[in-house]
This record gives C-alpha cells, structure tokens and sequence, in this order.
C-alpha cells in the first residue's frame, strides 16, 4: 500500500471512529468538544479525503471574511463578470457560489467534496445550497467560492463559513480598513496559521492616503501571528463601475496571482500539500482533546452511577440491619408474637415454658388466626422497612447528583428520580410476601424427616416459619432497657422451639438461609430501583472503547501521513 493509500485508508477509519464520537454531558468545555468534532468530521469530508484520493484535483480557493467586506464584489471584479449576487440586506442569506473551469464542474458537483451540500444552478436564500457557476474564462485548475460572512448574525450562516473556510486548499481572506483588526478574524487567522493554510489577505476599502500605512500595520499583524508569508493586497476605496465592479486597475494583481497559480501545476501540488499536511498535524491536538474529553465524559458518568449505586447498597445494608439487630421486635411483630405464644407469664419461667414443650406443643398453637396475625405484622413491618429504604436511596442519589451541574440536568429532565417508582411500594410488598414463602419452604423441607415430622406436624408450617422469623429478627443489637429482655426472650423462645423440632445444628442453618434469602429478595427490589438510574446513565454513556478507538486512530493517522509525505516528497530517482 502506497504513502498516500495509507493515508486515505486513516482518514475513512478515524472517518467511521468519529460516529462514536460523543459529549453527553455538560463538563466544563463539552460543547467546543462538540462542535470540534463535527469540525473534524466536515475536514475529513469536505477535504482530506477527497485530496488525499486525488492530489491533483482542482484547488479550492474559499473568499472568506467579515460582513460588508465586499466578498461578491471582489470575487465579480476579479473575474470581470457578476457571477455572484452581493447582498444588500444584512444578514446575507444565499447560497454559497462556487466558480470553476466548465472541465472541472463534475469533480465539484460531485460529492467527493463538500457532500453535504445540495449543488444547484442557481442562487437560492439558502446556505445549504451550493451554486456552481461554470467560467470559461477561469482557467482549469483553480475554483473561487464565495462564502457567506465569518460574523454573520445567523448562525447557520456563520457555522458554514467556518466549514468552508475549513475545506479550503487556500484562503483569499478579505477584511476591511476599518475592521482589520477586529478580534473574530484574527481568530479565524489564527487557524490558518495552525494549519499551515496558504493565506492571501485583501483589506478593501482603504481610505486613499492610508493605503500603505494601513498595509503596513496589517503586514506586522500577520508576522506577528505567524502569517508573514501571506500575500497581502490592498484596495483603495472607490466608486464602482457602471456593471458594479471594481476597475480593473484596482485588482489586477489579485487576478494575476490567482491565474498565475492556476496555470502552474508544480504551483498547485504545492499549496495543496502545504495545506494537506498542515490540516493532519493540527488534527492531531483536536483528536488528542476530542479523546481526552470523551474520557472526562466516561469518568464523570462512571462517579454517578457509583453514586447511585453506592446509594442502594447503603439502603440493603440498613435492611439488612434492621432485621438483624432486634429493631423489628419493637412493635407490632413482638406483641403479636407474644398472643401466639401467651403473655400472661411469659416472661416468667421461660425455660420452664421450653421444657414443656414437647408435652404441650399442640397446645401452644391452637389458634390459626393468631399465627397469620404474627405473620401480617411481620409482612406490614418488614415492608414498611423496605419502603423506607427505597425512598432513602432516591433521595441519597438525588442529592449526591445535585452537586454537579449535569447531574442537576439529569433530575431536571428525569425528576422522576427523586423519589422511588410508582410500582415500588406494591413491589417491596411482593417481595416481603415471597420471603415469607421462602421460609415456609424451608421449614417445610426440613421437616420432612420421619423423626421430627410428628413435632412438625403438631405446630404446623406457619408456626414454625413465623418462629423461624422471629429468631432472624431478634438478635438484640440497637435494644436498650426492658427492650433487650422482652426481645430476647422473644428470641429465646423462638429459638428453643425450633431446636426442639429440628435440633441445634439445622436451626442456625435455616436461619442462616432465612437472612440470606430475604437478603436476596431485598436487593432485588433496590435493584429494579437502580435500574431507573442506569438507564438513564447508559442512555448518555459514551459507546464502550471509543476513546481507545479514537487514540487509535490518531495513532495510525500519524503513521499514515508520515509516510505519505515521505512518499510525496521524495526525489524523483529515489526509491
């Protein structure tokens, strides 16, 4: 593969990276990041990939500059015909115009370059059109556009100034005496100068007197700024023609040196290598800040998931912790507990009352009801702990985003997000419920054996799981006073009544299963909130791997063009 195949083939690669290209959130300097990369792209399309493909296609020479610099007028006089409609109005909605030998008209309305413009044969109010003009009496070679105004109030037209200027093998830039020095096309000069882009300056409308000193101060600007090489031309002001052009006098050195280099051809690969080379180097810092910024991008959206996330995991541990350190048996679940197993001397001789277990165990759970009582405190307390929890985690992740401008973006546009979903509190419910079937299941399996199935059988599944639950709950951490001993009786009891049915060793193992399925349950709730964080993150994340892609293509980018430009500017005899 030659020099310049290489080349074109890492323009179409970093071409197809850029589609990945991407700046959801709004970091500090995210949008010249955007807008650099739509640059990038219109570069790629509008100009080195078309020149890459052929070297020795036409230059495009772009009339650029300030509004009211007499870009149409000047383009008109050089080629001493009124191919151009100058606008009076400002601002000056039309349609760029594009001049070129009739043998190079099928490059230029092609879509090898400029492709996103729409060619036309006339002059419309639309900057999305492109007129071609083809003149016979511009030599073949060379094209003049002229292109609306760098400073433009309109945007659309200011944006696409800039992407034709950006297209551009050379610039024909034209300023005014009284405008020269203003701020925005110093900016637009120092791109060229970045570039390396073959600049000729024209400052127009001089006031006669002043031409040299005006010339003068503009020529110490431009070495100033690292453009001493451009071609400067001045034009006094003066009266047009009859037909609305410049005397011929006036721009004859501009005409000289525009056909001049149309007729050379040495000429012409010369600007447009200067000005192809200088594009690659000057794309390697965007690409290099395009995939710094994609990375600020990931690193940013990485910190609020994990903001989210973290959220969540804290609302399972206190969960978690509230029902494993007593708090439960505080209220409702201990006092329904206590009418199942009878209050009248319970805390009175418990060990009594375990001892006579297996000669009263029938006895002790008569009533069904009292049981599903134990069981719906459970399931309202247990529930209402979750809900608490949910609404915490919202509420966290709500605040942890507000500290950053995007996240505030986010909430501002998903508020939803402040507060759990519609469906979560009939979905902790659920999960409470399918809990308690969880331990009903395991009791019931373990109770299968023929040595206990009688004990089993006596008190019933409920009983057992709702014993089973108590003894999840009550391990007595966070109880202060008369609490610690009413709740762990409570547990002692629970925790006897089960060692009397399935033994010591079988008892620990259920209630290790108990806290590791309701655990399970509880994050799956939390996860499905969650879930409403990361959607909305995965829907801004940057695609997986196009910062690597991207540096990848630069890398390879810069190997091509090396080479490519060894390739071209070898000796001929060289190998």
């Amino acid at each position: 593969m030659s020099g310049a195949e290489s080349l074109q083939h890492a323009f179409t690669q970093l071409d197809d990276v850029l589609a990945s290209v991407q700046f959801p959130l709004p970091l500090y300097g995210a949008e010249r990041l955007r807008r650099l990369s739509v640059s990038v792209g219109h570069q790629l399309r509008d100009h080195l990939m078309p020149r890459a493909e052929r070297l020795d296609a036409p230059l495009l020479a772009v009339v650029g500059g300030s509004t009211g610099a007499g870009k149409s007028t000047l383009v008109n006089s050089i080629l001493r015909s009124t191919v151009s409609r100058p606008g009076v109005l400002r601002p000056t909605t039309k349609s760029p115009v594009l001049v070129c030998h009739p043998d190079d008209e099928a490059w230029f309305r092609s879509d090898n370059v400029l492709p996103g413009l729409v060619r036309t044969d006339t002059q419309l109010h639309d900057s999305r059109a492109l007129h071609i003009v083809a003149f016979p009496d511009l030599p073949p070679g060379l094209a003049l556009l002229d292109a609306p105004d760098i400073d433009s109030v309109d945007d659309a037209n200011r944006t696409l100034a800039r992407q034709l200027l950006l297209a551009a093998d050379l610039w024909l830039f034209v300023t005014s005496a009284a405008r020269y020095a203003d701020a925005v096309p110093w900016d637009y000069l120092a791109t060229a100068s970045a570039r390396d882009t073959v600049v000729s300056v024209v400052v127009n409308r001089c006031p006669p007197g002043a031409v040299d000193e005006v010339a003068g101060h503009l020529a110490q600007m431009l070495a100033e700024r690292g453009l001493a090489s451009a071609k400067l031309f001045s034009l006094v002001e003066r009266s047009l023609t009859s037909d609305g052009l410049l005397p011929m006098g006036d721009v004859s050195g501009i005409r000289q040196w525009l056909l001049r280099l149309a007729s050379q051809a040495d000429a012409r690969s010369q600007v447009a290598m200067q000005t192809l080379a200088g594009t690659v180097r000057s794309l390697d810092t965007d690409l290099r800040d395009l995939t710094e910024g994609m990375a600020r991008q990931q690193e940013a959206l990485a910190e609020l998931r994990d903001q989210a996330s973290r959220a969540h995991r804290d609302a399972a541990a206190g969960v978690d912790r509230a029902t494993g350190d007593g708090t439960l048996l505080r209220g409702e679940i201990l006092a329904r507990w206590q009418d199942l197993v009878g209050t009248g001397d319970f805390m009175r001789s418990v060990e009594q009352r375990i001892s006579a277990v297996r000669d009263r165990i029938t006895g002790w759970f008569s009533g069904d009801q009292r049981v599903e009582a134990v069981e719906v405190a459970i399931s309202d307390s247990l529930a209402a702990v979750l809900r608490d929890a949910g609404e915490g985690a919202a509420e966290a992740t709500a605040h942890d985003w507000s500290h950053t401008r995007w996240g505030r973006d986010i909430l501002a546009a998903a508020p939803h997000l402040r507060t759990p979903s519609p469906g979560f509190d009939a979905a902790a419910e659920e999960a409470i419920r399918a809990w308690q079937g969880d331990v009903l299941r395991l009791v019931e399996e373990q109770g299968k054996g023929k040595r206990m199935r009688a004990r089993f059988l006596a008190l019933g599944t409920n009983a057992v799981g709702a014993a089973l639950m108590i003894y999840v709950f009550a391990l007595t951490g966070g109880l202060t006073g008369a609490e610690v001993g009413i709740a762990g009786g409570a547990s002692v009891l629970a925790q006897r009544l089960l060692e009397a049915v399935f033994g010591e060793d079988a008892v620990r193992r259920l209630a290790r299963q108990a806290r590791e399925e309701l655990a399970a349950r509880v994050e799956g709730v939390l996860a499905g909130e969650l879930a409403r964080f990361t959607e909305v993150l995965d829907a801004l994340a940057v695609e997986d791997g196009a910062p690597e892609r991207l540096g990848e293509a630069r890398a390879a980018l810069v190997t091509a063009a090396r080479d490519a430009f060894d390739d071209l500017t070898r000796p001929v005899g060289i190998d």
